[in-house]
């Protein structure tokens, strides 16, 4: 592995220098006046021969070998559909490697992530330098023996109905290899109206880690331009015994999470270190992690552990601190220091002496080798068909006036009071008082789990906590008219109670969208949150393209998302994409959100009308669910809808009937 012919020159160079064929006496060394330099380490690049070799913890536990085997399945994909279609039909039996060979995006995926979902024995490997992830990142889910290879995978958004990272493990998983990919985001986004908070939650991480994940590499590759860049354990909370190795990485342009790690047991050897604008390794939660060979440079605070209810802990060996700033440790936290010193130590169960490289030479190596084109691939069939050109979509004329709406003598709702799960038959009463149930949603083609249970008092809970991977998802069709006449307008009421843990609400998703329809059309998507300073009601993309929050947790008058209250939506679209949107809440007549004349997020599907409930993956929801009330008659402010709620269907406050 190691360059054998520059070690052989160098052992023959020292032979000769101390021979002397006269006698035993030493050479003479001449008086130059000056003293004898010590020698320089070397640091030139070493010469690595086996970059198709698992170490590290991915080694473990029968190895991983991903889609290779003499019965594998082997498919070459140019189109996010036939990868999810390829995963999907993945016969049990046999090994699948996929090669890619373009772009994978969301237009052609079609689907906001690729889930590896309950499957095993899979490789994704892209072909030379051609294949891409655009906006779009694996989810990895109850899931083995998975390898992912020589990808681009960059700027996936946060926030869309899907975890929101480069890839995402969630355990249960076990032998997962994450090799020679660069993976990045951006610092910067190009919307001034977004404040510094929002700009760093407009991604999210690159690769990270939470639940039962073991038996985990990551190597070789480049992780650059993110706010919050690899994370192992999403709370102080998510106790398991975590095992990852992260080996000959460059990290570069980022500010911190390099990685964060929480309880288990990390490996990080021969990594290059380039900057970092906050910090680096964050051990926490009695972690221990093996921080060996690493070279780091030109960065804050590269090992520490600050900001969890416990420290961690590391074992550090022969690593190369340059030009590096440290901060003194708070009264909560350990800054490792300019004299840093082990705090921690940790044994691995596996050889990886073969791959270790001097720490003189972890920057040039590193850097030779980490990101895509370095590893040797099939030859590209041929570059992938150019998509169809899109449609010129058509001038839309100017936005109709919406006039004031009277006050209702009655309201023809369409409801559900929660008296039975969502699912249940006769659960939703519709306008013209036939009844329905909703409908349970489909992910990758299987059903998703139902999170939703009656409680038996006229309330239904609703709980993801227990897998925040999972999507469960409740939805109603056709709730909007489909005539394609314009203004339409829409009134949405739920009452809701939150909960006090911390985590997010419930998601909310109207989609406004005609049978007619042959252009974009819109939709409006709403996050309940409980979870910080992000707490509140969450508009996504709602303001022309960016998102916005109300009555979040760090504003003067935050809401308290623990407690219930009626939360009342009102949409007017004065055309197919751009409208007025308003929340008022537990009656107040004055909105505590309005927006006027914006561009309304897409629909996926043109023809998408629906009111849907529940969680589009990533995050754990807790909330109950009193009842839900809408219609498509009009944009009823509360003042209007006094005593025109239904009776008996719950709490109601803020809207009784008027003296």
């Amino acid at each position: 592995m190691f360059n054998k012919t520059l070690l052989a020159v160098l052992l023959g160079s020292s032979v000769l220098l101390g021979c002397n064929s006269n006698n035993d006496e030493p050479l003479p060394v001449p008086d130059t006046g000056t003293e004898t330099p010590a020698p320089q380490p070397d640091t030139s690049v070493i010469n690595l021969t086996d970059l198709d070799t698992v170490y590290g913890y991915a080694s473990e536990n029968g190895g991983t070998s991903g889609g290779s085997g003499d019965n594998k399945v082997e498919v070459t994909v140019c189109t996010g559909e036939e990868m999810i279609s390829a995963i999907k039909n993945k016969d049990p039996q046999r090994p699948l490697t996929i090669w890619v060979n373009g772009s994978i995006n969301l237009q052609n995926a079609k689907d906001t992530r690729i889930d590896i979902k309950d499957v095993s024995d899979i490789s994704i490997i892209g072909l030379g330098t051609q294949g891409e992830m655009a906006g779009i990142g694996f989810n990895i889910v109850r899931a083995e023996n998975i390898i992912i290879r020589n990808l681009r995978i960059h700027h996936v958004r946060a926030n869309q109905g899907a975890p929101g990272d480069g890839i995402s493990i969630e355990g249960p998983v076990r032998n997962i290899w994450i090799d020679h990919n660069e993976i990045y985001n951006s610092l910067t986004v190009d919307d001034p109206t977004l404040t510094e908070d929002q700009v760093k939650d407009y991604y999210d991480g690159l690769v990270d880690a939470k639940g039962d994940a073991q038996f985990i590499t990551i190597s070789f590759n480049k992780f650059h331009h993110s706010w919050k860049t690899s994370l192992v354990g999403s709370s102080d909370s998510d106790n398991f015994d975590r095992t990852l190795t992260y080996h000959h990485n460059h990290w570069y342009n980022v500010n911190s999470r390099l990685p964060l790690f929480r309880f288990g047991k990390g490996h990080i050897y021969n990594n290059f270190y380039d900057g970092a604008l906050e910090s680096g390794i964050n051990s926490r939660m009695g972690a221990v992690i093996r921080i060996e060979h690493n070279h780091f440079a030109d960065m804050k605070n590269p090992v520490m552990s600050l900001y969890s209810q416990e420290v961690g802990f590391w074992q550090l060996i022969d690593n190369i601190f340059d030009n590096i700033s440290w901060q003194d440790s708070p009264a909560d936290g350990v800054v490792a220091g300019e004299n840093a010193q082990s705090t921690g130590e940790l044994s691995v169960p596996y050889d990886y002496s073969a791959s270790l490289l001097p720490v003189h030479n972890v920057k040039a190596t590193v850097l030779a080798y980490a990101g895509v084109g370095v590893i040797d691939t099939p030859p590209s069939p041929g570059l992938c068909a150019a998509p169809q050109p899109a449609e010129p979509e058509p001038v839309e004329p100017e936005p109709v006036p919406v006039d004031p709406v009277e006050p209702p003598t009655n309201v023809n709702w369409g409801s559900y009071d929660a008296s039975l799960q969502p699912f249940a038959a006769n659960a939703v009463t519709l306008p013209d008082g036939s009844q329905t149930a909703f409908a349970a949603q489909q992910s990758g083609g299987v059903d998703e789990p139902n999170l939703f249970s009656a409680n038996g008092d006229g309330t239904v809970t609703f709980d993801s906590t227990a897998s925040g991977a999972d999507r469960s998802r409740a939805k109603l069709d056709n709730v909007v008219a489909a005539d394609g006449v314009y203004p339409k307008s829409f009134t949405l009421l739920m009452g809701i109670k939150g909960n006090a843990g911390g985590n997010r609400v419930l998601e909310t998703e109207i989609a406004l969208g005609d049978s007619a329809a042959t252009s974009a059309t819109s939709r409006l998507k709403i996050v309940f949150r409980n979870d910080g300073n992000n707490a509140g009601v969450q508009l996504e993309n709602a303001n022309n393209g960016s998102s916005i929050t109300a009555g979040k947790g760090n504003e003067p008058d935050p809401l308290d998302m623990s407690q219930f209250r009626v939360y009342h939506f009102t949409l007017v679209l004065t055309s197919p994409t751009t409208g007025n949107v308003a929340l008022y809440v537990a009656g107040n007549n004055t909105p505590l959100l309005q927006l006027d004349g914006v561009t309304m997020r897409p629909a996926s599907n043109n023809t998408d009308n629906y009111l849907q409930i529940g969680d589009a993956g990533s995050s754990s929801y807790l909330a109950d669910i009193d009842w839900l009330l809408w219609t498509d008659a009009a944009a009823y402010t509360p003042d209007m809808l006094k005593g025109l709620l239904p009776a008996g269907i719950g709490d109601i406050s803020g809207y009784e009937a008027q003296p």
